[in-house]
């Protein structure tokens, strides 16, 4: 019998506890600029400590250098004296505190070629303190034995060119996502229980991002402007390793998610706008968006035996038509606004989002968890400013 007041917990990942985390950080960063040329430096460093504690778990009692673990009903005797739930001195089961140190180096130029037309380029390389659930294990509030800091490098370049009348934007980038750990760890048997499994980060899974953008828009009479944009990505897992883990009996960890494409983001986007303004101030705009490319969301550790290298769910691409008004008027000093939208105007029926697995293990649409998009929506506002 539980009555009110009592602990309950139907789970053990939903036990009472709390996640602490101390933070603080540094930056700095330098500038140049004259009529051609602007760069920048600045580098940044971060100090991240962690701290666990679990209410449901045992207290602990310190007696000496002898520690005691007391439960709502034990009794326990030591050196003669009897301990019991309602001893002295009596604290919450908690870590100690870990303390952990990231930083970035970021650093960029840009060349001006003429009035209307810039080059630039960007560079940068982070080490990124890992999450909490990728520190303390919330099952038994431990920290894990592997924890090690993600490494980011990027790059990218790109050209702009504007005019008062027309514009486009061009950018590559590169970016090599090292060390990417599955949050709350990776479940694996229990080497002394079979029976049992226990989580562990396995460190190694790497992701190389490649892609490109172009955006345009052009003025073609007063009241007639046009946009367009394109983003096509390479995204995909970069590694295939065998991990072993000396602490738990020299354990071995197998994944194969080389060349995999990462998930839960469309890699082919694309959007087209038309806007016109038949006279100052109200504006109509129709636009086109397109979705392709996009995987369902998965594990990439999950890739072993028969599943190493295998793809994920890929959604069935869509497209999305919007329409937007927009009218806004003076009063003496106040300034009103009216603005209306209707997106998916067709009412298409399309997947917004998906994960693998989650009723079965083959990599398909039966065994993908997934959410429908939303159908015809408007919306209405009124705004004034004064």
């Amino acid at each position: 019998m539980k009555r009110e007041g009592d602990k309950i917990s139907l789970n053990t990942y939903n036990n009472y506890r709390d996640g602490l985390v101390q933070w603080g950080g540094a930056f700095g960063q330098v500038e140049y600029k004259d009529t051609r040329w602007t760069a920048f430096l600045n580098i940044s460093g971060v100090s991240n400590a962690y701290k666990g504690i679990d209410y449901f778990q045992k207290k602990v009692l310190e007696v000496g250098d002898t520690t005691l673990r007391i439960g709502a009903t034990d009794t326990i005797t030591y050196q003669g004296q009897t301990y019991t739930a309602s001893s002295d001195g009596l604290k919450d089961f908690a870590t100690d505190w870990k303390t952990l140190f990231g930083g970035t180096v970021k650093g960029g130029a840009s060349l001006a070629l003429s009035e209307y037309s810039t080059v630039f380029v960007n560079l940068g390389y982070l080490s990124r303190t890992p999450q909490f659930s990728n520190v303390i294990d919330n099952n038994t509030n431990t920290f894990f034995r592997e924890i090690l800091n993600e490494k980011i490098l990027a790059a990218e370049a790109g050209y702009g060119y504007s005019n008062n009348r027309f514009g486009i934007n061009v950018n590559g980038y590169v970016t090599n996502w090292q060390n990417k750990p599955f949050p709350f760890g990776v479940s694996i048997p229990d080497p002394n229980d079979p029976t049992a499994s226990i989580y562990v980060n396995i460190n190694g899974m790497d992701a190389l991002h490649v892609g490109g953008e172009v955006d345009l828009a052009y003025q073609v009479t007063k009241k007639i402007s046009g946009e367009f944009m394109f983003s096509y990505g390479d995204w995909r897992w970069n590694s295939s390793e065998t991990i072993t883990i000396p602490d738990l009996n020299n354990y071995t960890f197998t994944f194969d998610a080389k060349g995999v494409h990462v998930g839960d983001a469309a890699q082919t986007m694309a959007n087209v706008g038309l806007r016109y303004e038949p006279f100052k101030n109200f504006f109509l705009k129709v636009q086109y968006q397109w979705f392709d490319r996009y995987y369902a969301n998965f594990t990439p550790f999950s890739l072993q035996g028969a599943n190493a290298g295998r793809e994920s769910y890929k959604l069935p691409s869509y497209g999305l038509l919007n329409l937007f008004v927009g009218y806004k008027y003076r009063f003496g000093k106040v300034n009103t606004f009216f603005n209306g939208s209707i997106t998916n105007v067709l009412n298409t029926m399309y997947i917004a989002d998906a994960t693998n697995n989650f009723y079965g293990t083959d990599f398909d649409a039966a065994s993908a968890s997934v959410m429908f998009g939303q159908g015809f929506r408007f919306n209405v506002s009124l705004g004034i400013q004064f």
